[in-house]
This record gives C-alpha cells, sequence and structure tokens, in this order.
C-alpha cells in the first residue's frame, strides 16, 4: 500500500476512535450532570457532544481535501480543512459565552446543589479518558501530518487538564461536606468552577481561530517562515539565470501553496525537462518544513507580470489608438 494511502487510512481509523470516544464522553458527562446536578459536569458533557457532531463532519472533510479538483472546485477542497477548524472555534466561543453568562447568574442567586462525590468519580473516568485520547492523537498526528489530528489533540489534551483540575476541586468539596463552612461554601463551587473553566478554556477556541481563519482568508505566513521559504526556494533556482524571483504563498490545512514568479532574460532557452527537475528540487528543499508543498512556477521575462503590472499595462496597450 503507498505511504499516502497508509497516511490516510491511518487518519481516517483515528478521527474514527475519536468520534466514538467523544460521543462517550457526551453521554457520560449528560448521564453525570442529573446524578450531580451539577452545571460544570454538563458543560463538559455539551462540549463532548458538540465535538461529536463536528467529527463526523472532520471525517468527510478528511476525505475531500485529499480529492483532485472538481468542476464546482477547481482548485480542490484544502480550504475546508481550516473552515472547519474555523468553526469549530466560533461554536464552541458561544458555549463559553453562554455558560459564562449561566453561572455569574447563579453566583448573583444562591449558588447550586452539588452532589460532589459523584461529580469526583466522574472527573476521574473523564480525565483519565480524555488524556488517553490526547497522546494517541498527538502520536498520530506527528506521524501522518495532519492539522486535523493536531487539533484533535490539544482538544483532548484540554478536556482532560480540565477534568483533573475540576476533580481536584470537586474532591475538595467533598471533603468539606458536614463541615459548617463547607455548607456555606457548597453552592458557590459548581458555578464557580463553571467562570474558572469557561476562563482557561477560551482560550483553546481562540487559538484555533486565530490559526484557521488567516489561511480560511489567505493571509500570508509570518515573515519568519517567508524567509525561510525565500531562501530556500533560491538555492533550489540557483542554477537557472534568472534576473528575479517573486514568491507568493499561503498554507490551507494540510498543503503549503507557492506561486513563484522568475524573471529571465528574452532569449531564455531550457528544455521542459529540466524546468520539471527544477520544480521538484523545490519541493524536496521545502518537504522538511512543508510535507505537503504544491509549486506553480511562472517564467517570463517581463517583471511587470511578476509584480502584478501585466494586466495594467495590457489594458494600456489595448486602450492606445492603433493610427498614433
Amino acid at each position: 500500500m503507498p505511504a499516502d494511502h497508509r497516511a490516510q487510512k491511518t487518519e481516517a481509523q483515528a478521527l474514527s476512535l475519536s468520534m466514538y470516544a467523544y460521543l462517550f464522553m457526551a453521554a457520560l458527562g449528560v448521564g453525570f450532570a442529573f446524578i450531580t446536578y451539577s452545571e460544570a459536569v454538563l458543560l463538559d458533557g455539551i462540549f463532548s457532544g458538540v465535538a461529536f457532531l463536528m467529527a463526523i463532519l472532520v471525517r468527510r472533510v478528511a476525505v475531500l481535501v485529499e480529492l483532485p479538483g472538481s468542476d464546482t472546485f477547481h482548485f480542490g477542497y484544502a480550504h475546508f480543512e481550516p473552515l472547519l477548524n474555523t468553526v469549530r472555534g466560533l461554536l464552541i466561543l458561544v458555549l463559553c459565552a453562554l455558560a459564562l453568562f449561566s453561572a455569574i447568574s447563579a453566583l448573583m442567586h444562591g449558588g447550586r446543589e452539588l452532589a460532589a462525590g459523584w461529580a469526583v468519580v466522574y472527573a476521574g473516568v473523564a480525565a483519565a479518558g480524555c488524556i488517553f485520547m490526547a497522546i494517541n492523537q498527538r502520536r498520530l498526528s506527528k506521524k501522518v501530518a495532519s492539522p486535523l489530528l493536531k487539533v484533535d489533540a490539544r482538544d483532548w489534551m484540554v478536556d482532560g487538564v480540565l477534568s483533573l483540575a475540576v476533580g481536584a476541586a470537586f474532591l475538595a468539596a467533598f471533603l468539606m461536606e458536614g463541615t459548617a463552612w463547607g455548607q456555606a461554601a457548597l453552592p458557590y463551587v459548581d458555578p464557580a468552577l463553571v467562570c474558572v473553566l469557561v476562563l482557561v478554556m477560551i482560550r483553546m477556541p481562540i487559538k484555533t481561530l486565530r490559526e484557521n481563519l488567516g489561511q480560511v482568508l489567505q493571509v500570508a505566513p509570518e515573515p519568519e517562515v517567508q524567509k525561510e521559504v525565500q531562501a530556500r526556494f533560491d538555492q533550489a533556482v540557483a542554477d537557472l539565470p534568472t534576473r528575479a524571483t517573486y514568491v507568493r504563498m499561503v498554507q490551507v490545512g494540510r498543503f503549503f501553496y507557492i506561486l513563484a514568479h522568475l524573471v529571465v532574460r528574452p532569449d531564455f532557452q531550457r528544455p521542459m525537462a529540466e524546468l520539471d527537475d527544477m520544480r521538484c528540487q523545490v519541493v524536496n528543499a521545502l518537504k522538511p518544513l512543508y510535507p505537503r508543498t504544491v509549486v506553480d512556477a511562472v517564467f517570463t521575462s517581463e517583471e511587470a507580470w511578476a509584480t502584478g503590472q501585466g494586466e495594467q499595462d495590457c489594458q494600456e496597450v489595448s486602450g492606445r489608438d492603433p493610427s498614433a
């Protein structure tokens, strides 16, 4: 089986495992929420339910991004990957806002009941499951270079760490039950935990949005990345007698696209096979940085085409009076 097919199969299996794990966690959270009367537990279950729904879409996107272009999407489906991650980030951000509003309202109205013992049991099971999934997905994301699995692993790790923190807080509340101070403070434990959870978790969707929204909008990579790519490109085409090179780049999901204009002399002549070899050299030079690099190289003797002024020059020529 080719390496690409093995990677796709591994990614698909990992996403399937994650999907069913999210479904289990969602059922666990909602079920324990009725036992514990905890909105923090319910919030965790809802997050897992949303993640389950998103995982169904992620599996479809993982297949789509590997397909060639179609009559509808001439340039393929790579943009679906950051688009889906952006939607996921926005959805979690909205849920965080709603949960924070509910928790603040509860704090202002005397708190909520809490069965702390069962909440500790839930937190322990949830933390163990989340951390196991985070380690597994992170290992596989490195193996197959999958942005989807990378985001998934990060989400699982955040859930696991938060479950440990929530478990510690519930354990402290359980140990305080029966004491005078504990009876007074116990109703406020759950809404206070929700506030803390939201404030901690909100960094995750914001980071996901920052990373993926720029790709959806096709924002150029960071200046340091551009310099590194430009240097590797120039080294790969050093044997060609170019007067200038203009390299434009954008990362979309797992793909890194490069559009390169090479300005050559009017008498430039090279065999097509040699130019194709040059493009392979560029791809191989960038593979250590971006395994899925796509390079389009355009040769021109007019620098205006490389700088984007070529179309304007054509309009000026077409607007002239032929008899002048």
